[in-house]
């Protein structure tokens, strides 16, 4: 695509996105609450499922993805308002990424080596290990009733209601982390991740050290999705152990999968897709499960590219209707 076109596509998009909150709350105000919040949820799993996908490029698999959104959040709601600590929540949402990435570098340095499934299976232990410490001890994570009355943090009152305030918000941040990851992937250590991915053991044999570059990668995966979970905690005014579950580290996983694994537009057009399709099931209760696996089941069948291989599937469809017998 021309760099043009692109910009202009971009201010286009950023100008739709900023106005739109406005235009909802004036012509369709009883319907605003809900479309803020599905907004919010796709700008937040956006960030999320970037987050991996730093990971993803660097041969990481990741099913711990709710536990560092877990971790980020009760840190945030410990700081903030348990113990009062720190009186800034912008502040608490760095604590709390910061222990996140902590926690995945500790992990990291037993689990980076280890390769695919074995990996995966690391990483899920240490998701499903958190749920019983959060449940069984009342100091500090507030027991099975988990941490109530997370404020929103300084500046939310500025805008004209707390879902805009957000918004923006949520917004900021998953422009903030794709930035990051776009200039981090174009960058040296963005080509040495991929390199790894691709295969470590030659990535090894150029004389990169393989280790501290995926220890790298997971940490900084980790405290970016800190992050979103600290502005989690304080979006929901709680949190509490069945807040975060092994299905929100595998719905971060599907934004990947089904948007298109090792693109950068994968997690993106995965968030945006799924989280809307989520929403909209949610009006069919018990059955929502059952048509939203079938879909996962029919776009993985179809389009093993994701979603974002679909325009090039129609163009290589177009083409061959428009020269049936391969010939001139």
């Amino acid at each position: 695509m021309n760099k043009k076109v692109l910009l202009f596509f971009i201010v286009i998009l950023g100008i739709l996105l900023f106005v739109f909150p406005f235009w909802v709350k004036a012509a369709v105000p009883a319907k605003w609450e809900l479309m803020a919040h599905i907004m919010i949820k796709i700008f937040l799993n956006i960030a999320f499922g970037l987050a991996l996908w730093i990971m993803l490029q660097a041969g990481m698999l990741s099913l711990g993805q709710g536990a560092f959104i877990a971790i980020s959040a009760y840190v945030t709601g410990i700081v903030s308002t348990k113990y009062q600590l720190v009186g800034n929540l912008w502040l608490s949402y760095l604590i709390g990424a910061f222990f996140a990435g902590l926690f995945a570098f500790l992990l990291g340095l037993i689990c980076v080596h280890l390769r695919r499934i074995f990996f995966l299976l690391v990483t899920w232990a240490f998701g499903e290990m958190l749920h019983p410490v959060f449940t069984s001890f009342y100091t500090p994570f507030g027991g099975a009733s988990g941490i109530t009355n997370i404020p929103a943090p300084q500046g939310i009152s500025l805008f004209p209601d707390p879902w805009m305030g957000y918004y923006f918000v949520a917004l900021l941040f998953a422009v903030v982390v794709f930035i990051l990851i776009l200039s981090l992937s174009r960058s040296k250590i963005g080509l040495i991740y991929k390199s790894i991915g691709q295969s470590d053991v030659l990535t090894n044999f150029c004389g990169v050290h393989v280790r501290k570059y995926k220890l790298q990668a997971f940490a900084l995966g980790a405290f970016l999705t800190g992050i979103g979970g600290g502005l989690m905690a304080s979006y929901l005014t709680a949190v509490s152990p069945e807040t975060f579950t092994f299905f929100t580290s595998l719905d971060i996983i599907m934004f990947n999968l089904i948007g298109g694994m090792g693109v950068l537009a994968g997690p993106i057009v995965g968030a945006i897709v799924l989280t809307g399709i989520n929403e909209f099931l949610f009006a069919i209760g018990y059955y929502k499960m059952i048509v939203y696996g079938l879909i996962i089941i029919l776009v993985i069948r179809l389009l093993p590219g994701g979603l974002v291989s679909m325009p090039a599937l129609f163009r290589s469809a177009g083409g061959r209707g428009a020269n049936p017998g391969g010939k001139n």
